[in-house]
């Protein structure tokens, strides 16, 4: 059986997710991705102050609702940048709060390793 060709990261991933189990996971499945390493916050304010500081990701995971507070201030630095993002998000994809958001791959929750995958793959990642 051929195993089909994963997409690569070959970089730093940025993580911005409250719940820290799933900020784990979804920093297990960058590595297995390839990202190098993978910076995880809980907070947007660790996030803006790692980016102020030069962090300059590969790709970034945002989630969107940050409970009380969202991840655009993030996403519009990133995307100044032309960091590739994908966002995470409990939202139907239609919500009008997505629409403020900066182009990005769209994960709804609970998402799983194929489709990061397809979302790496369509942001122009390459596959190994």
């Amino acid at each position: 059986m051929i195993t089909p060709a994963l997409p690569r990261i070959d970089g730093i991933a940025l993580v911005l997710e409250d719940a820290m189990i799933v900020a784990y996971d979804a920093a297990a499945m960058l590595s297995e991705f390839g990202a190098l390493d993978v910076v995880v916050c809980a907070t947007l304010s660790d996030a803006m102050e790692r980016i102020r500081t030069g962090l300059r990701p590969a790709l970034a995971l945002l989630d969107i609702d940050l409970g009380g507070e969202t991840s655009l201030e993030a996403a519009c630095a990133l995307n100044e940048s032309a960091v590739p993002i994908i966002y995470s998000t409990g939202y139907e994809a239609d919500s009008e709060l997505l629409t403020a958001f900066p182009r990005g791959e769209m994960l709804l929750k609970p998402y799983t390793a194929e489709d990061i995958a397809k979302a790496l793959q369509s942001l122009g990642f390459l596959t190994a």
